[in-house]
């Protein structure tokens, strides 16, 4: 909720203000990525192949995690 405007206006059935993605769909888009876990220069990191939508939806969920804490 903190990383997307509301998408409807309240009506009298009471449909929720944003639209949630199902769980598996979240993983699937950003968990269930091929990946590897390396150590450049002593520091973890997840090394990921280039995929630019991939990419913008993870740094767009880390700055609203930044911006919540």
């Amino acid at each position: 909720m903190l990383c997307h405007e509301q998408a409807r206006n309240t009506t009298e059935k009471r449909a929720p203000l944003w639209c949630f993605e199902q769980l598996g769909t979240v993983r699937r888009k950003l968990i269930q990525r091929a990946g590897r876990l390396t150590r450049p220069q002593g520091q973890l990191t997840l090394t990921m192949s280039a995929n630019p939508a991939v990419k913008s939806e993870l740094l767009h969920y880390l700055d609203a995690m930044k911006s919540a804490a």
